[in-house]
């Protein structure tokens, strides 16, 4: 009987396999052969599922914009506005959760090195922003739930800003926790006359 091999399974072993090297070294640095030691496989095994390092690094970047456009559909799911006691509150609390996540949630950590081998791949940088195109999207349907339809695209693209800012600089260390306890209210300061 032949063995029966969950194609799909292997694949995102595969990509979890990469993920494990990029927080080892560059994802420019990080070859084929690299991910196949670490995916414990042959390198010509890991070309049976992918047929090139652009062809694998393109899929786990959909992987990645996957896995975020759905935990930030279910953070919004799962928290509703009355449990807050203001709309500023409740879109500190999801900044709050776009910085540092869940404790049991194992994020995707590519983001960065993603954003600059945008630069230097058209494939990536189509990826990119098709990814960014969707988040936005996917905000401006939460945003128009919360404060109804007179917010949309700009504001969207705003809160996409500030994300993806909130979670690079995360991922660097560099924010000092109490920054995203009210970083909306924060930029509302920047406001006032």
């Amino acid at each position: 009987m032949p063995l029966i091999v969950d194609k799909e399974a292997v694949r995102k072993e595969i990509l979890m396999a990469f993920e494990r090297c990029i927080e080892k070294k560059p994802m420019t640095k990080i070859t084929l052969r690299d991910i196949a030691e670490e995916a414990g496989m042959s390198h010509p095994k890991l070309l049976h599922y992918f047929e090139s390092r652009d062809d694998l690094v393109v899929s786990y970047l959909r992987y990645t914009k996957d896995y975020m456009t759905e935990k930030c559909k279910l953070w919004f799911a799962t928290h509703p506005r009355t449990d807050y006691d203001s709309n500023l509150a409740y879109m500190n609390a999801f900044m709050a959760y776009v910085a540092k996540g869940d404790p049991e949630e194992k994020r995707p950590n590519a983001t960065t090195q993603t954003y600059v081998l945008a630069h230097y791949s058209d494939a990536v940088a189509d990826l990119v922003k098709g990814e960014f195109r969707e988040w936005r999207e996917t905000m401006e349907q939460c945003l128009v739930a919360i404060y109804g339809p007179e917010v949309g695209r700009r504001e969207a693209e705003a809160m996409m800003i500030l994300i993806a800012g909130t979670f690079i600089c995360n991922y660097n260390g560099a924010l000092t926790g109490e920054i995203s306890d009210n970083i909306i209210g924060y930029l509302g300061n920047l406001t006032r006359s």
